[in-house]
């Protein structure tokens, strides 16, 4: 089963059901659009409109970062912050270190760009173990460390604030960069964390952010904040793509400027609540037995199975059922966690979606 195969959707989403934020989104795009004038005709700074980055720094001085303008830079996405990065940081056969589990994304960008890749457990419910990861950094010439401090994928684990610190001095220490992916950190609802970039004074923290999980994957607008390697992914995001689009970039800054944007964030983080306690309320129902993480924040939890349960092959059964699921495996390179899954709770469980999950542990056996 190839990774791009994989994907967090049972059956009976209703893809019609419009938020009003979005909505509220999708009129200050076209207002943006209208205002525009002469300037449809020419491309955008590398670093972003003005407008939007000044929006975001606002809202990263809210999670304990006092970021200027000029140390943002607006990219096309998550995915392409974390790209910039590594580009920005590694060579062709450098060494990065990884979460395990961790983002299947960052694991392909890491083998496109022949990166060698050192997994570092992760606890399911504090995140990347440091402790472990010192040691590792005694035997292996690191280069950088990608990381979800806050909600990562796949088990919705947040590092606590001595780990995050004592990363940021592993980091002086060894003369590395820490590569802090937070595109989950604003969907906490009991908290939202502060970045891992508000505890790091040596500018050895590149964050990687964007709104494809909190607000709208089609918008493509992501934001990345280089540290001291800035200026060389401004440099590497205008060889790579030039600019980004001037209008949905303004859009999107008076959407955050008029409120809109806070507004929906709260709506949001109750639904997502609501939704993982329906997930957890539902698995508990099994007759399997099951560990299940309970984040306070981002989209999925992870889900221990017993050990015998192959979820390779859970996967092909539940295909050939209608339903997709997410194996453990893919969230390593090592073939581990194949007793595990990743749930997601970002949908409404709608009767049919609720039913297709009820099914998985008879496609077990």
């Amino acid at each position: 089963m190839s990774r791009s195969a994989a994907f967090d959707l049972l059956p009976g989403s209703d893809k019609n059901d419009v938020p009003a934020g979005i909505v509220q989104l999708n009129r200050s795009i076209s207002r943006a659009l209208r205002r525009q004038r002469g300037d449809f005709q020419y491309y955008d700074e590398p670093a972003g409109d003005p407008s939007l980055r000044q929006q975001i720094a606002l809202r990263a001085a809210k999670r304990g970062w006092q970021a200027e303008i000029d140390e943002l830079c607006i990219t096309s996405g998550c995915q392409q912050s974390l790209f910039l990065a590594l580009m920005a940081v590694c060579q062709q056969g450098d060494v990065v270190a990884v979460e395990a589990p961790g983002f299947y994304g960052v694991l392909q960008l890491l083998e496109q760009l022949g990166l060698q890749v050192v997994e570092i457990p992760a606890s399911a419910e504090t995140g990347l173990d440091v402790g472990a990861f010192e040691q590792i950094l005694q035997r292996w010439d690191i280069k950088a460390c990608v990381v979800s401090p806050s909600f990562a994928t796949p088990t919705g684990a947040s590092m606590p604030l001595h780990a995050r610190a004592h990363l940021i001095e592993l980091a002086e220490r060894h003369d590395l960069a820490i590569i802090e992916d937070d595109i989950y950190g604003e969907s906490g609802w009991l908290v939202v964390p502060d970045t891992l970039k508000a505890v790091d004074h040596s500018n050895r923290v590149i964050h990687c952010s964007s709104l494809s999980k909190v607000l709208s994957r089609d918008l493509r607008l992501g934001w990345i904040s280089g540290g001291r390697w800035h200026d060389d992914i401004v440099r590497l995001k205008l060889t790579s793509q030039l600019a980004s689009s001037r209008f949905i970039q303004r859009g999107v800054a008076d959407f955050f400027a008029d409120g809109g944007y806070a507004a929906y964030l709260r709506r949001y983080r109750q639904q997502l609540q609501q939704q993982r306690d329906q997930l957890l309320d539902l698995l508990g129902t099994w007759s399997v037995p099951i560990r299940a993480t309970s984040p306070a924040g981002g989209l999925a939890l992870w889900l221990e199975l017993p050990e015998q349960v192959d979820t390779i092959k859970l996967y092909n059964r539940a295909l050939d059922e209608g339903i997709v699921i997410t194996p453990g495996e893919l969230f390593s390179m090592s073939g581990k966690f194949s007793n595990c899954l990743r749930l997601s709770f970002a949908h409404p469980w709608t009767r049919a979606r609720a039913e297709a999950l009820m099914r998985l542990p008879s496609l077990m056996a």
